[in-house]
């Protein structure tokens, strides 16, 4: 049969087509392109329709059809973009019903309402009657209908105004005494209750409407009101409703319905929660053992507890559902539990938690992989005094040692100050011990492989915790400062005597410089709680630098070694300094060695961290001893040769560090001033050509190690530092004299010597420094010259500008006549 899509014709002119053709041989239509692509695909699909209304025709005996042809895939490109679907205004065809059926359903309501407020007075009870029980009657059997019959909205609607006129059927028999002297709480209840049985009836049969779902939470709830407000059982009334609620929700289940289930578990969730808060309210009021178990005040909240079983039971399909419901029973029950040791002060509320830490995590332990939560829940609840008391105890400890004393004012053998603190300090390191129980029981088993501490850490922790124990008790100083340091020791030397294993991991190197990082902090600490005592903190830096002597010495992990590089220039000026305050050594007096002590030390181990860790130190030490120098500007002058010295000594000793030199001479430089202006020297070649002089040298150097080298690079520095401030002091107040004579000696010099090496730096320097000297010598005399001999010199100057342009102009006229007689 013909096909639209054939490969071998044109699609426009059928002529035959070549293998793969580009263009219609016959018509030139272009067959590739994206235009191409679409045209081909639109045929293709002509040809699937036509197949399809072609095998759906009858059968006709017809000749045997051609073997196909061969598919011809065309050059491929993407399909246009599909047109945006149009946007749809006004309501769907499925909102008209349900609004029309809810508009209906309260007409049908209000109706009843008005029918029974008008007929009330002339229809007669049996009337009444026949009339209320007939509506609602038609109204149900009607909604049941309609639901069967797959017309749910409507059979939503009716069942709705049939349970609304079921309500008005049970207020008017209360109208009409039938019901008895019945107060507004009971007959909230019977409401409640006959609602509920309504609902539940109609949802024991297909179709299982969701009006009847919602109404029979709303009936239950009305009843579990009303009966709470008909006496004073209001917990228990609240107790039977979470249970009556959770028996609806397992019914909603059985049933296989979705509303009710949430409905009733809403229910639940409300009722449980007034029972929790007035159990609570109560239990907090009454927080004694006999005010809770004898007199019965903590038994509400007891219960509420256990009724957080009920999804246990209920919720079987639901494992985590359990579990949580499991965890927050027994995390009510420990606190309800636990209220008698709440209620007497820091002390006791902790030494409560500790052992409900400690009974919980010994339970998670034996717990099932699936109720871990179970255990876990009243753990992480239990951790919460006990972490606070132990922070503030901590902060209470420290805060006694930093406010002792001032630095250097007393003696090792004071003593700290007794003051209550926020628990007893007994409490500390058993405090710490059950954190660290739990936190091991809280992390999961597949993280517990990854968090496994080193071997030192719980002996450096019982001894840190043990110091901020002394802290907190009227010990001498030296207890606490000797404990912390021994605490960071087992953390330095852990880290130093760990085993270097062959290809070993990089968490290895991290975690010996964790281990070490730790150990000197500690033992910064130690020397901060120290300062109190010259000796004291002699003896205490003297065990930091030891610790970063042996890290840097014996270390063989390189990250290890960043400690090190930090702590030891640092480490090795406090012992300096503490040690000449011991030794009764002036303040003036400490600077220099310090200086010299860790600019040795940088010059020896020359990594980043030790040479700005030295002169971090250097800067901390040199400026109090400064300060203190009676003669301040030669203490100054003394500390920046030293400090020049070192780090110029640096440069030269290591190759990498040779930019170094700059600073060194700089430092150099600046003590040759400082002490100049001491001595009272002004002129400023005394501050500017010591440098001057040194820049020219390095430049020559340049230029002889580099022939090719510029001389504006390499001796314009020298040389403008050299020649610029005698200029400015020339031009100041001092142009005739000495200096000015000698300024343009050396101008004339370097010009000299620039054009006879042909040096452009010299030559340039000499050349604006000495024209600027001599306009500045020849401004005096400007000023008392003639008026005639400045209007000659102006008028000469014009002549010779224009008989210069004229003979430019002669000279472009005659290269112009000269271009035109060429052929």
């Amino acid at each position: 049969m013909p096909r639209y899509a054939d490969p071998t014709r044109c699609p426009d002119c059928l002529g035959t087509l070549p293998a793969d053709p580009a263009r219609c041989p016959s018509c030139a239509l272009p067959l590739r392109g994206p235009d191409a692509t679409v045209l081909f695909q639109t045929l293709q699909t002509a040809d699937r329709v036509l197949g399809r209304l072609r095998a759906s025709a009858p059968a006709v005996a017809t000749a045997p059809a051609a073997a196909p042809l061969a598919a011809w895939t065309p050059e491929t490109y993407p399909a246009p973009a599909p047109h945006p679907a149009p946007v749809r205004h006004g309501l769907s065809a499925a909102s008209v019903p349900k609004i029309l059926l809810g508009l209906g359903a309260l007409c049908l309501l209000v109706a009843a309402v008005t029918f029974l407020a008008v007929a009330w007075t002339w229809l007669g009870v049996g009337g009444r009657t026949a009339v209320l029980v007939a509506l609602t009657v038609v109204t149900g059997g009607l909604g049941t209908r309609l639901g069967r019959g797959d017309l749910r909205i409507a059979a939503e609607s009716l069942t709705v105004v049939s349970l609304g006129l079921l309500v008005l059927d049970v207020l008017g028999a209360d109208n009409a005494d039938w019901l008895g002297n019945v107060h507004a709480p009971a007959l909230a209840g019977i409401v409640g209750g006959v609602l509920l049985a309504a609902s539940v009836a109609l949802l024991l049969a297909p179709p299982r409407l969701v009006a009847p779902q919602l109404v029979a939470a709303l009936g239950l709830g009305t009843g579990v009101a009303g009966v709470a407000g008909l006496g004073e059982h209001d917990r228990l009334v609240a107790a039977a409703g979470v249970v009556a609620f959770a028996a609806l929700a397992q019914l909603g289940r059985l049933l296989a319905v979705r509303v009710l289930p949430w409905a009733a578990s809403t229910g639940a969730a409300a009722c449980w929660t007034a029972l929790a808060l007035s159990g609570l309210i109560e239990a907090t009021a009454h927080p004694t053992l006999h005010g809770l178990w004898v007199d019965g005040h903590g038994w509400p909240l007891l219960g509420a507890s256990a009724l957080l079983l009920l999804p246990i039971a209920f919720c079987r399909s639901y494992p985590d559902a359990r579990a949580a419901a499991g965890a927050a029973a027994v995390t009510l029950a420990t606190v309800t539990l636990a209220l008698p040791g709440l209620d007497d002060g820091v002390t006791r509320l902790t030494l409560v938690s500790l052992a409900v830490l400690v009974v919980w995590s010994a339970a998670a332990l034996v717990t099932p992989v699936r109720w871990g939560l179970v255990p876990r829940a009243p753990l992480a609840l239990a951790t919460l005094p006990v972490l606070t008391v132990s922070v503030a105890l901590v902060a209470d400890a420290a805060a006694r040692v930093l406010g002792l004393s001032d630095p250097f004012s007393t003696t090792a053998a004071v003593r700290l100050v007794s003051v209550t603190s926020v628990g007893h300090p007994g409490l500390l390191v058993p405090g710490l011990a059950a954190l660290a129980l739990a936190a091991a029981v809280l992390v999961p088993a597949s993280h517990r492989a990854a968090a496994r501490l080193p071997r030192s850490a719980a002996p450096a922790a019982l001894l840190l915790a043990g110091a901020a124990t002394l802290a907190l008790t009227p010990v001498p100083l030296w207890t606490v400062v000797v404990t912390l340091a021994a605490a960071g020791a087992v953390l330095v030397a852990d880290a130093l005597t760990r085993p270097k294993l062959s290809g070993g991991s990089a968490s290895q190197d991290r975690t010996a410089t964790v281990l070490a990082a730790g150990g000197v902090a500690l033992l910064v600490v130690a020397t901060v709680a120290a300062l109190p005592s010259a000796a004291l903190t002699t003896g205490t830096v003297a065990v930091l630098l030891l610790a970063a002597v042996l890290t840097e010495v014996t270390g063989h992990f390189p990250e290890a070694r960043l400690v090190s590089g930090v702590m030891l220039p640092a480490a090795a000026a406090g012992m300096l300094w503490s040690a000449a305050e011991v030794a009764g050594v002036d303040d003036a007096y400490r600077g220099a060695p310090v200086l010299l002590a860790v600019g040795i030390l940088a010059i020896l181990r020359p990594r980043l961290a030790m040479e700005s860790s030295a002169a971090l130190a250097a800067v901390v030490t040199t400026l109090p001893a400064i300060d203190a120098a009676v003669d301040q500007p030669t203490s100054l002058a003394l500390h920046l040769t030293l400090a020049g010295a070192l780090v110029s000594a640096s440069a030269l000793v290591t190759p990498s560090r040779r930019p170094a030199g700059w600073l060194g001479g700089l430092l150099l430089a600046a003590a040759t001033w400082v002490r100049l202006a001491d001595l009272g020297v002004q002129a400023p070649e005394a501050y500017t050509l010591p440098t001057a002089v040194a820049l020219a040298l390095l430049g020559l150097r340049r230029l002889h190690v580099d022939p090719e080298a510029s001389t504006g690079l390499a001796l314009v520095p020298g040389l403008a530092l050299a020649t610029t401030p005698s200029l400015l002091w020339v031009l100041a107040d001092d142009l005739v004299s000495l200096r000015a004579v000698l300024l343009g000696t050396a101008c004339l010099a370097l010009v000299l010597g620039g054009a006879t090496l042909r040096w452009s730096a010299p030559l340039v320097v000499g050349s604006a420094v000495g024209g600027l000297l001599v306009l500045a010598e020849l401004a005096p005399y400007v000023v008392v010259t003639p008026q005639w001999v400045l209007i000659g010199a102006a008028g000469t100057v014009l002549t010779l500008v224009g008989v210069t342009w004229e003979r430019r102009l002669r000279d472009l006229k005659l290269g112009a006549d000269y271009l035109g007689r060429l052929r």
